[in-house]
């Protein structure tokens, strides 16, 4: 059974996947299921494993920095292998960070917008917004996206691993560019899903705003979208409807890389997996 590993954010983890927009929740039965394990049977990265009867294995996270999924991925072949591997990775906002902190002995992403944890962060840390403020550098932070999405592009190409990839939530600017073109979304308009879903649904977004996907309606993406029951009215993640669109946009990009892939290799080394959860 060929293996589709997945990287990224909320989105492609599947937070609060299991809202149906046909039967709405108040908003504290959202919160008390949003991070449920079966939230993530109704993820399109579920659905499109099914389909394809592949074995999906996931270290997209909710509120994951980039950052978060590179570290995540070199802890994660530490184990692993990558035979017999599709690589289907969405990159999120880069406006997310990620650091160690000694007080709570952990990895912690964080955006400016957001509260400090002081049982992560501990009572004297300065907090997500004047860290930001003091070191987050927007080219910096373009070219530095732009840099590891070209190495890991050119060390699944060495390894002959099909990889897959797409924008999120916006279309990030790579300073310096990536060493190969994204995968192309079906639709004449955007290429990043939040876009490709309003247009799916009957608007063409061409100049929104930037989406920080920090359960707020910062973009009017976000209110079409919600309004059309694609997202939910909490924290603006895709629905059970939302997460069937997303698998019906992705589906061809898939099919295609699954058909090559499955053309060329058709005896491919097995692989090995010591699944452990990647923090």
């Amino acid at each position: 059974m060929t293996r589709l590993l997945t990287l990224g954010c909320s989105w492609i983890a599947g937070i609060g996947s299991k809202y149906d927009a046909d039967k709405p929740w108040d908003k504290e039965t959202y919160k008390s299921n949003s991070h449920s394990d079966d939230n993530y049977k109704n993820a399109f990265r579920t659905i499109l494993s099914s389909k394809y009867g592949l074995e999906n294995v996931n270290i997209s996270s909710g509120g994951a920095s980039n950052s978060s999924q590179f570290r995540k991925l070199r802890k994660y072949l530490h184990l692993n292998d990558l035979n017999d591997t599709i690589v289907l990775w969405g990159v999120t906002s880069i406006y997310r960070m990620e650091v160690f902190f000694n007080h709570g002995k952990s990895f912690s992403c964080f955006q400016p917008g957001q509260e400090k944890r002081k049982h992560i962060h501990g009572p004297d840390w300065c907090g997500p917004k004047e860290y930001f403020r003091q070191h987050f550098n927007k080219r910096l932070a373009g070219r530095t996206l732009a840099d590891e999405v070209h190495f890991w592009q050119k060390y699944f190409e060495l390894l002959n691993v099909p990889q897959i990839w797409f924008d999120t939530l916006n279309v990030n600017d790579y300073e310096g560019g990536v060493y190969k073109p994204f995968d192309e979304l079906p639709y004449d308009c955007n290429q990043d899903l939040l876009s490709q879903l309003a247009y799916k649904n009957g608007w063409d977004p061409m100049d929104d705003k930037y989406h920080l996907s920090d359960w707020k309606a910062d973009c009017d993406r976000v209110d079409f979208l919600k309004k059309k029951g694609v997202l939910n009215p909490y924290s603006f993640h895709p629905t059970i409807q939302g997460h069937q669109q997303i698998a019906e946009i992705l589906d061809p990009i898939l099919t295609k890389c699954y058909t090559s892939y499955k053309e060329s290799n058709k005896d491919p080394k097995p692989y090995k997996t010591i699944w452990r959860d990647v923090h």
